[in-house]
Order: C-alpha cells, then sequence, then structure tokens
C-alpha cells in the first residue's frame, strides 16, 4: 500500500480488506502510520466503500438538525461527566453527548475501531506490543460535534486558534468545509480537502509522552473562508483513565533518555483550564523531566 499526498498530508489507504493483523499489508501499513505520526504527527485516513455517501450526508443533516435547537434546549444538555454537554464561544459551539443516536453510532463505531487498530500498529512498532491490551481497557472514547460560527457574524476567519489536543489521539471527519491546517515541522501551515469517505488522525499530547517524544503532538487550527455554508465536524476523542508513562522500551539508553513524568489527563485538563488566560499549557512545560 503506497502512501499518496494530498495536499502534503500521507493519506493511508485503510479501505483494504486485507489489512489484518500478521500481514505484509498490516507489515506496510505500521510502517507508513509511524513514519506519518512522526513526521506530521498526523495522517488522512482513506476509508473509500466503507462510508457510503448517503451516510456521510444523513450525519451531518443530523448534526445540523442538533444545533438549530435553541440555544435554552442546547444549555440544558448537561452531564456530571467533566467536558461533556453543550458549551458555546465567539467562534463555535460544542456539544457532547453520551447517546448519540442510531446514525451516529454507526459513525462512532467505525472511529473507535479506526483509533484501535492505529494504536496496535503503533505500540507493535515501538516494541511495546505487551502493553496494548491494558492501555485499550483503560481507554474511553468521548464523542463532539462542533459548529463553526460563520466569519461574517464574528468578524475573524479564526474558527479554532492554534493548539495541541490534551488527549492521546484525535480523529476527526467533518462536512465539504475546508478549514482544518496543520503546522509542519518547517512551521508550514498545510491543509487538506475533505471528503465523505477521508477522516484525519492526529496524535495529541498524551501520546507525545507516552512515546517520549518519538511522536510529537500535532500543532492545528481552524480557519475559515467566506463561503456561505456551515462548517460542522464529529470529532473522536481517546481519553486514558490511568497515568500515562513512557515504556521501558522507549527509554532504554543514553540517546533516549527519559523526556517526561506521569502523566495524569484529567489533572491536565483541569490545570490547563486553570491557567486559560495565561495561554495554552504545553505538556513538556507540565510534566517534562
Amino acid at each position: 500500500m503506497a502512501i499518496q499526498t494530498q495536499a502534503k498530508i500521507p493519506v493511508l489507504d485503510f479501505s483494504s480488506e486485507d489489512l489484518k493483523h500478521g500481514t505484509g499489508s498490516w507489515f506496510s501499513m505500521r510502517k507508513q502510520v509511524c513514519h506519518a505520526l512522526k513526521e506530521y504527527g498526523c495522517f488522512v485516513v482513506e476509508l473509500g466503500h466503507k462510508v457510503s455517501l448517503q451516510l456521510h450526508n444523513k450525519i451531518f443533516d443530523a448534526v445540523g438538525e442538533l444545533f438549530d435547537f435553541p440555544t435554552e434546549t442546547k444549555k440544558k444538555i448537561t452531564y456530571e461527566k467533566s467536558l461533556h454537554g453543550y458549551a458555546s464561544s465567539a467562534l463555535h459551539e460544542r456539544l457532547v453527548i453520551e447517546e448519540e443516536g442510531e446514525i451516529a453510532d454507526s459513525y462512532v463505531k467505525q472511529m473507535e475501531e479506526l483509533d484501535k487498530m492505529v494504536m496496535r500498529l503503533v505500540f507493535e512498532n515501538y516494541g511495546a506490543e505487551k502493553y496494548y491490551n491494558s492501555h485499550m481497557e483503560s481507554t474511553t472514547h468521548t464523542v463532539a460535534f462542533l459548529k463553526y460560527n460563520e466569519p461574517q457574524k464574528t468578524g475573524t476567519n479564526t474558527g479554532l486558534k492554534n493548539h495541541t489536543d490534551k488527549h492521546f489521539t484525535f480523529i476527526l471527519h467533518q462536512n465539504r468545509i475546508k478549514g482544518l491546517e496543520i503546522k509542519t515541522k518547517n512551521g508550514e501551515w498545510i491543509g487538506f480537502d475533505p471528503s465523505p469517505s477521508t477522516f484525519i488522525f492526529l496524535a495529541a499530547d498524551a501520546l507525545q509522552v507516552w512515546s517520549n517524544d518519538r511522536i510529537e503532538a500535532c500543532v492545528q487550527r481552524v480557519t475559515l473562508s467566506t463561503e456561505n455554508e456551515m462548517r460542522y465536524s464529529l470529532e473522536l476523542f481517546a481519553f486514558n483513565d490511568g497515568s500515562i508513562c513512557v515504556p521501558e522500551e522507549l527509554n532504554f539508553d543514553e540517546d533516549h533518555p527519559l523526556q517526561y513524568r506521569p502523566l495524569n489527563i484529567l489533572e491536565y485538563f483541569k490545570d490547563q483550564k486553570a491557567q486559560a488566560s495565561h495561554g495554552e499549557l504545553s505538556v513538556k512545560a507540565y510534566c517534562g523531566v
């Protein structure tokens, strides 16, 4: 399976039925995934026939209807869990709900399976496969729906400012309105053309800690154009309930010294929120050695 390129972000084809553990396709994909994450912190996933245009349209029609409810109604969507429920800012609205519905549920299951597969590829690549099962047992997935406010109303084309995600991994699927941009190692911002069959997989801060800086969290932003159509996205975050520690397999000699103390993601979130007025708190500043 060759890597294609789309606006310089690697595009990996996960549509093949031959992509099974232990096969030649699996070993090839393992190499491609880890190279893409090392160089870009992300890659585009092509699922081809596994995601139909009809299903794609249905999910984003449903997302649009969800955000069309009155603001007072949306504010009543609350949960005891941190970061769940409805939230809004000048730039966007966000809904994190636990009952996605039948249409969204099929999407979410596909995204969860994709995350599990990519993590298995990564753990195997770094010789840490013995930790994979326990890692996934302590992983929960959270789904968020986002609606970005139109630049004409906000007075800015900024949808989200520069940031890294604070989870372990992050998978995004969106409607056809462009916006997501990725910062490369040389400081260039690049985007990609979304399609109904593509998702984008991004490394987050906790994966950077786990990998001992072999994989850096993807720096991203959302920049909106003046198109009249609304940008919606469906996002899956992988949250690990335990402490993230660097495996001994990734901290084994003078060339790879330990870079991080154990990271508790929930505490990291709380501290990030507490100092939000001072700017983003980097994971290196938070728990770096």
